[in-house]
């Protein structure tokens, strides 16, 4: 194994979370499960049961195993492009994601608890690596606050992944091999071991390698590759007649190859760039502020002899004199071309426990136990400027005479995670009610050790090192009740309350290690709820209107040098939203349909928000925000032989009083950002049986979204953080089941029209005054073939 795993770790994810629940009097839980279980139908497990999609009164975006395949889901960006109002944002490097919805999401180094949460088989998980996926049975996206079921708080959503459950029935599996451009190699396959009556093994695995699309001509290497490695390993246990089941998932994952490298779009005061910004203060001076030019006043031409601007001997052989200079000639780069003076390396490891005990005591009513267990490493020597020039290099741990020793071997960026978690939760139905009861804790750590260094070009020394850990734990209650008034007409009431204990240590070497104050800690505790009503028009069409509250816990940011003896805490942030919905499938005229509709209405105080000033992302809280929104999807199946469809999500987020006290004084924020104000995707399937059973299908898909900021503070500090929008194009041809042989084959092409663009950014303007994005991927081509048995 090489020194990169891409990243399966952390975003193998998965399952469960909130609203009402449908229920028809004196119907048993097993029979409403069985029920739901209808061909054609997509299966979610939004309120801890299946459920067809189309009966669930809640926003929710789900695919099943078919889809995934077809639509090539194979990582978070493959997951945005799927999926309209998700964004899948990238931050310092490619490695570093966070999801946001209906714009509700966390600026990096914010260390803020996540705004929208991924589950793996019903298990929180995080950690700093970007994820492959394989071997699932389905991922869905819930939009909207989250919290009165299961597993931690949530103010935009949660996203759940699920694997493969193993079976007693038969030994069945798959192999799939794929090829495609920059030397892209995928090996994937499963097998499922009946072991006895009422006792199965499932062991998939996945290998993925591929050559990196972006060059990076400091050191002449290739980023934005992947070397990974994942299997995992599901034991059922439910033995004859016990009414017990019990399913134990193992999953390592080795994760590598090369970050994608960041490409510096401006520097203040530098080729046109601004160096003041308007005063947004009523009660401040009013007139222009100057802004941080650090950058471009630090690296001026000639600075250090004629035709030099830095010590190191590569930047003077690139013939880059100052940081104006590499600007202008940057732009005349290809795309695809970055300047990282860091080795970019992604090395992490996951290791990732799941137990589910469900224990079966009638058929209306069943005991249900939840353990997760999560523990990722990561170390990601990154350049957070995108250029070769180090006015602040993370990474010093190699002695600085040797600034090409630095920029190839250091670990830069340390991050831990682990998480233990469990819950239980007792479901049921009496005659017209069905309710869920239930208690959660956790406990997450996790660890950042951060050395830094400024202008070691120039000469200068390490400046020390962030090295802190910060450990929340979480405890709940929770109970949810839905009443069946009539066989159509249903109301639902949730409520939750959860403590939250968070403290910050940091370690011996930190640079706030001589500050007691430097170790702090916070507790929380507050409710969230849900109030719905649903009513089925008919069997195939379903009215709904809920009404939610919930939360995310204050904390610390251990970056920070500003605030002791509370170092950079913010408080909780608070939500309530009200979502109305409609969703039809059936059938208009002869023609099968699907239409889902939600318009929502999203209040936020206390937004949680990190600006980036001196050296620091600095915690602190806007004071109110405002989302409100319609999303609509849906499909028609023209003839039995080809479908359309498509997606639309329109978001207008803004902040409603956007000051915050950022170490001590006044910040103001605005725009609002990681969420493009439109987006949506189109897609048709042609399909063609042949004599024989194999089934040729074709499907084009298209993906949009409007431009977006990648901070908050453009209009103050970080200007420059507008990203254009972009439209992606897609398609695959596939013969599946050739000749009724289980082996099926398929040719690929995404991004057809080679579209420029970015996934997002990270803005330093603050901190030393300039601004660096992550491009896009690059047109990609490739076959695979498979064979099931």
């Amino acid at each position: 194994m090489s020194v990169g795993r891409i990243k399966l770790g952390r975003a193998l994810l998965c399952v469960g979370v909130s609203v009402s629940a449908l229920s028809v009097p004196n119907v048993a839980m097993a029979q409403k499960e069985a029920a739901a279980k209808k061909d054609g139908d997509i299966i979610v497990t939004a309120r801890r049961q299946e459920e067809r999609l189309q009966d669930v009164p809640v926003a929710v975006a789900a695919f099943g195993e078919e889809q995934l395949n077809e639509q090539r889901i194979i990582s978070e960006a493959d997951l945005q492009s799927a999926t309209p109002g998700l964004t899948v944002r990238t931050t310092s490097s490619s490695n570093q994601i966070n999801y946001a919805i209906r714009g509700q999401s966390i600026d990096s180094f914010s260390y803020s608890s996540p705004a929208v949460v991924a589950y793996f088989n019903e298990v929180q998980t995080g950690g700093t690596s970007a994820t492959a996926f394989f071997d699932l049975a389905s991922i869905q996206v819930l939009k909207g606050p989250q919290g009165t079921l299961f597993g931690r708080n949530a103010t935009g959503g949660a996203v759940l992944y699920a694997s493969k459950k193993p079976t007693d029935e038969a030994t069945e599996g798959y192999l799939k091999v794929g090829y495609g451009n920059y030397d892209n190699t995928e090996i994937e396959g499963a097998i499922n071991l009946p072991l006895d009556e009422g006792m199965a093994l499932r062991v998939a695995g996945k290998y993925h390698s591929r050559d990196g699309y972006q060059r990076n001509l400091y050191n002449d290497t290739r980023l934005n590759s992947i070397d990974a490695f994942t299997v995992r390993g599901s034991l059922l246990i439910a033995p004859v007649e016990s009414n017990i089941e019990n399913i134990l998932v193992f999953q390592y994952g080795d994760y590598g190859g090369r970050s994608g490298g960041l490409k510096m779009l401006n520097a203040n005061g530098v080729n046109g760039a601004p160096s003041t910004y308007v005063d947004p203060d009523p009660a401040g001076m009013g007139g222009n502020i100057p802004l941080n030019t650090s950058f471009g006043a630090t690296y001026v031409p000639d600075s250090i002899a004629p035709g030099e601007a830095s010590l190191d001997p590569r930047v003077v052989a690139l013939g880059f004199n100052g940081i104006a200079d590499f600007l202008t000639k940057q732009a005349s780069s290809g795309f695809y071309d970055v300047y990282n003076d860091r080795a970019n390396t992604h090395d992490a490891t996951q290791k990732f426990v799941s137990n589910t005990t469900t224990l079966t005591l009638s058929d209306d009513i069943k005991l249900k136990n939840i353990f997760g267990y999560n523990n990722v490493l990561s170390f990601d020597p990154t350049d957070v400027d995108g250029s070769p020039f180090q006015w602040l290099t993370i990474g010093h741990d190699q002695p600085f005479l040797n600034n090409a020793g630095i920029a190839d071997n250091d670990k830069g960026y340390t991050y831990g995670t682990r998480q233990i978690s469990n819950e239980f939760q007792i479901q049921g139905s009496t005659g017209a009610l069905d309710y869920i009861v239930g208690a959660f804790w956790s406990e997450e750590k996790t660890y950042n050790r951060i050395p830094l260094a400024v202008t070691p070009d120039l000469g200068g020394a390490p400046l020390g090192r962030y090295d802190f850990t910060v450990t929340d734990k979480s405890k709940a209650l929770f109970a949810q009740l839905t009443y069946a008034v009539t066989d159509r007409l249903n109301v639902t009431g949730g409520f939750r309350y959860t403590w939250e204990d968070v403290s910050i240590k940091h370690g011996n070497d930190s640079l706030f290690a001589f500050l007691n104050a430097g170790n702090s800690s916070r507790k929380d505790s507050k409710p969230s709820w849900l109030i719905g009503i649903d009513y089925k028009v008919t069997d195939d069409l379903l009215l709904y209107f809920n009404q939610r509250g919930s939360w995310r816990t204050g904390g610390f940011n251990g970056t920070a040098t500003v605030n002791f003896v509370d170092p950079s805490s913010f408080e909780p942030e608070t939500t309530y939203d009200f979502e109305a919905g409609m969703k039809f499938a059936g059938s208009l005229g002869a023609m099968p349909a699907r239409l889902n509709i939600a318009v929502y209405d999203q209040h936020i105080k206390n937004v949680q928000r990190a600006p980036y000033i001196g050296i620091s992302a600095v915690g602190g809280n806007v004071k109110k925000a405002r989302v409100t929104g319609v999303e609509i999807d849906g499909s028609f199946d023209i003839t039995d032989w080809f479908q359309l469809g498509g997606a639309f999500t329109y978001t207008d987020a803004r902040y409603t009083n956007n000051v915050a006290t950022v170490g001590g004084n006044p910040f103001f924020f605005g725009p609002y950002a990681d969420t493009p104000e439109m987006s949506g995707s189109a897609f048709f399937r042609a399909s063609h049986e042949l004599e024989n059973g194999t089934e040729i299908a074709l499907r084009g898909d298209m993906y949009a979204q409007k431009s977006f900021y990648f901070s908050n503070a453009d209009a103050t500090i970080s200007p420059g953080t507008l990203l254009p929008g972009y439209a992606l194009f897609n398609a695959r041809l596939e013969a599946n089941d050739i000749g009724g042989s289980g082996i099926s084959a398929a040719a690929y092409i995404q991004n057809i029209t080679k579209e420029e663009y970015y996934t997002g950014g990270i803005a330093l303007s603050g901190v030393f005054g300039a601004n660096a994005a992550l491009p896009g991927t690059p047109r990609m081509y490739g076959a695979e073939l498979s064979f099931e048995f």
